[in-house]
């Protein structure tokens, strides 16, 4: 298997993985769907939860991190994901991250 992966976080449910076609239209994905490994799943998965946690349903707009900090650690585990996700798949794929998407979705 190989294809271009976007690692990007959505509010509940999704995995955070999106294969792109050739247009760069997403499709949702999970981790078994692309093969990655259990562990590196689990990982993805307390990441994703970590994400969801902050989400506000009744009011979209004000859902974000408690803190910078919070926030920095968040992304610095999305990038290493990303690192970690690209070696497990191999040449044969294509990753990249957004880790700022979800804000746009929340702006007042």
């Amino acid at each position: 298997m190989s294809g271009t992966l976007l690692i990007a976080p959505a509010w509940l449910g999704l995995s955070g993985l999106w294969t792109l076609d050739a247009k760069g239209k997403r499709k949702p994905v999970d981790a078994e769907d692309i093969g990655l490994s259990e562990q590196l799943a689990d990982r993805l998965e307390a990441w994703m939860d970590a994400f969801d946690a902050i989400y506000e349903e009744d009011n979209e707009a004000r859902s974000r991190f408690p803190d910078a900090v919070e926030q920095l650690a968040w992304e610095a585990e999305g990038i290493a994901l990303t690192e970690a996700i690209r070696a497990e798949l191999g040449a044969s794929w294509t990753v990249t991250t957004d880790l700022n998407g979800w804000r746009e979705t929340t702006q007042p």
